[in-house]
């Protein structure tokens, strides 16, 4: 899933009151959920279908943006990993959220 973030009034609707809002989401792209199932993991189809999602993403298909970003479980390190190598760089966990986010600069 993909969403996108055109500015700080959509952001504030999609947001929970108490979740605080980082400078990076606002006019963004979200990887909202990259999911491969257990039996498929470790044979390359992550990669294969990040760089697919992120080739998508950088068309900007709903409008301008300078970042993607994710989150993912603080003890996933596969998924740790993986975003990492492509350049996915862990922030601070803001208040009110329980997964690491990740900003890649598009």
């Amino acid at each position: 899933m993909i969403g996108y973030y055109p500015d700080l009034e959509y952001v504030r609707k999609a947001f929970d009151d108490e979740e605080e809002i980082q400078d990076y989401i606002v006019g963004s792209y979200l990887l909202w959920r990259f999911m491969i199932d257990i039996d498929y993991q470790g044979k390359g189809y992550g990669k294969e279908g990040l760089n697919c999602a992120l080739d998508f993403i950088r068309t900007l298909p709903c409008g301008k943006a300078e970042y993607c970003w994710l989150s993912y479980e603080p003890e996933n390190d596969v998924a740790r990993k993986l975003y990492r190598s492509f350049g996915f760089l862990e922030m601070p966990m803001p208040k009110g959220w329980d997964e690491v986010p990740a900003v890649l600069k598009l």
